[in-house]
């Protein structure tokens, strides 16, 4: 990740940002085209604005022909409702696109993480990258969020700092007579002077918000840091079952311990990093940048006001020329502050690109995966073995097994025996080191990534489940078929639960959207995530823990009627309850990453190996749960 507290290169920041404003653009139509039309427009216009103003108050100071004021007043007038009217229009259609830039500027992020293998996803370099990223746009929008913002103040200063050049002219030009005390004005000598001295003054404020800025820039690992410990205590203070812990275990001396030292240590409270900054050198700095502008405006003022007193020009140039190099001197300023910005943005933009840019290594394939009506699969491990990234050590080693659609499989061991990893291979989130997985035949690579991965339902142990309605969650759609979600939830074990619902597939999971919402229990949510997996009606149904969060009689039920549930679909369990292997055909035994039993229950049980001595350590609860065994 970039160093903030080094400057980047003008010509590689160049480069970044111009990808940066290419890719948003691209995201949102003419958003950036849009910006410069409506910079123009609002630009021109002010600086037209302010030459009429100096007509009228010259005509007004001088001759006072009626014909002129009248035709420079009601020339103002159309103008200006013209103009208030064009800017509405543009302002309104501003606003929707400046909306459309932040959905679409998370987009661009969203879109990557879906894409992106799903080992990189996890990989905690990946994730500590996307954690810098969001920080540093929550603490101070550094990222693709200052782009917008920037680029439309740079383009607006840079049109600014043209119009007030052409208005300014005539401040050259205009002599003051000869004769008059102020003709030493005329001299290149004293032009040069003032204009020496007017850029020294205009550097004065851009060169200190341009420090201030950087020092701003330098403190993102701190202020990161503490925006993070700031998230967790905030949302652990409005989590009720986090705080359950907290009473319960006496742990509330503690969390206000550590967060009186997130006070005293995040930048932004008092005797913080910013906070003694402010105090000191910024202050100082803030000093010096007021100074320059006062000093700035003193020298504008003297040079206009006494060319025009020495009879160079009217009272009505005076507006027009103190006007338009005050806004020269401030579109000046401003646009070395924005270029300056934009180039201190640029390594927070490198952090971006730095995820955009992980390359997908995993094959996407191109072989149609084929659609059998008879469902007739067959899968073969070969020789397969596997470690995560990072890791030396083997999760699976030498893994060779086969089984066809229609198998109930059951997948058992202790913890980090290689049981999630092996599901994880079949479904393809990781593709093996050694050996090969094979679907009817031909290695899974080759098939189209998308199109294996959709014969599977799968249950994870961590599944999630949004806070939108029922039946959209079981759908995985806003489009649901509303029998077919009735029957997966009756099918799951939630069928009574949904008839005591009001609103039944309409009702709110939780109370993020919606204060009717209802809240469930760990039970309920892994019967509407089972739920789900029948309603894809996938080939293969895998189910990892699948009944961990329910009681002994719910899970007694779903087992029950699970071959009826099922069909003619492969369905795969891992469990540490064994009471589920009974219900399966077939039983893999895992330990120490490879499979080291296979067969039946029955036949497991009298050949009196390591899935017996398990089956006899967990049948005394089984006992009391009261089960047939």
């Amino acid at each position: 990740m970039a160093n903030k507290s080094e400057k980047m290169p003008w010509k590689e920041a160049f480069k970044i940002n111009v990808r940066a404003i290419k890719l948003l653009n691209s995201k949102n139509k003419l958003m950036f085209p849009y910006v410069t039309l409506k910079a123009l427009f609002n630009t021109v216009f002010s600086y037209a604005s302010l030459f009429v103003t100096a007509r009228l108050i010259g005509e007004l100071a001088g001759e006072r022909r009626m014909e002129k004021l009248l035709f420079w007043a009601v020339f103002q007038l159309v103008s200006t409702a013209v103009f208030a009217i064009i800017n509405g229009l543009m302002s309104h259609a501003y606003e929707v696109k400046a909306t459309n830039f932040w959905n679409n500027m998370n987009r661009i992020e969203d879109e990557k993480l879906m894409s992106m293998d799903y080992g990189d996803v996890e990989d905690q370099r990946v994730r500590d990258l996307r954690d810098q990223i969001s920080q540093n746009r929550n603490w101070s929008g550094w990222g693709f969020s200052r782009i917008q913002g920037c680029f439309a103040d740079l383009v607006s200063d840079i049109i600014s700092v043209f119009s007030a050049v052409a208005l300014s002219v005539g401040l050259i030009i205009n002599k003051v007579p000869e004769g008059s005390p102020y003709a030493f004005l005329n001299s290149p000598f004293a032009v040069l002077g003032f204009l020496a001295l007017m850029i020294f003054c205009a550097a004065i404020s851009p060169f200190v918000i341009n420090k201030m800025n950087e020092k701003h820039a330098s403190l993102a690992n701190e202020a990161r840091l503490a925006n993070r410990l700031f998230s967790h205590f905030g949302a652990v203070r409005g989590d009720p079952e986090a705080m359950v812990d907290y009473r319960m275990y006496n742990q509330n001396e503690g969390f206000i311990k550590h967060y009186r030292w997130l006070k005293d240590a995040a930048p932004w409270y008092v005797g913080g990093i910013f906070d003694k900054y402010y105090k000191g050198r910024r202050g100082l700095m803030e000093i010096g940048s007021q100074f320059g502008n006062k000093l700035l405006m003193c020298v504008i003022y003297l040079f206009v006001c006494l060319k025009a007193l020495g009879g160079a020009f009217g009272l009505g140039e005076v507006t027009q020329y103190v006007g338009a190099v005050t806004n020269f001197v401030r579109a000046f300023t401003n646009g070395v502050v924005m270029l300056n910005i934009l180039r201190t943005n640029s390594k927070f933009l490198k952090d971006i690109f730095e995820l955009l840019d992980i390359p997908n290594k995993m094959y996407q394939g191109s072989l149609t995966t084929e659609k059998r009506r008879d469902r007739k699969y067959n899968v073969e491990f070969k020789d397969v073995s596997f470690k995560y990234p990072n890791s030396d050590r083997w999760a699976l080693r030498h893994v060779s097994v086969k089984f066809e659609v229609g198998t109930k499989l059951a997948v058992v061991g202790e913890n980090g025996s290689g049981k999630s990893t092996f599901i994880k291979l079949l479904c393809r989130l990781y593709d093996p080191q050694e050996g090969e997985i094979l679907l009817n035949g031909v290695d899974i690579k080759k098939y189209r990534y998308d199109e294996y991965i959709a014969i599977f339902s799968v249950v994870f142990q961590d599944f999630w489940l949004m806070s939108h309605k029922l039946g959209q969650n079981v759908a995985g759609s806003c489009d649901v078929d509303e029998a077919r979600a009735i029957k997966c939830l009756e099918d799951a074990g939630f069928g009574d639960r949904l008839k005591e619902l009001p609103d039944g597939l309409e009702t709110w999971l939780g109370k993020d959207f919606d204060e009717d919402g209802i809240v469930t229990s760990g039970g309920e949510r892994q019967k509407i995530a089972i739920a789900r997996a029948l309603y894809k009606d996938a080939p293969f149904i895998v189910l990892d823990e699948p009944t961990a969060s329910l009681d002994p009689i719910a899970e007694a039920e779903i087992y029950k009627n699970f071959d009826e549930i099922v069909g003619d679909r492969t369905a795969i369990y891992i469990s540490h309850r064994l009471s589920s292997c009974r219900f399966c055909k077939e039983i893999l035994v895992f330990e120490g990453g490879g499979i080291i039993e296979r067969g039946t229950h029955d036949g497991l049980i009298e050949a009196g190996g390591r899935y017996c001595e398990l089956w006899d350590a967990q049948a005394k609860y089984y006992e009391k749960e009261g089960e047939d065994i």
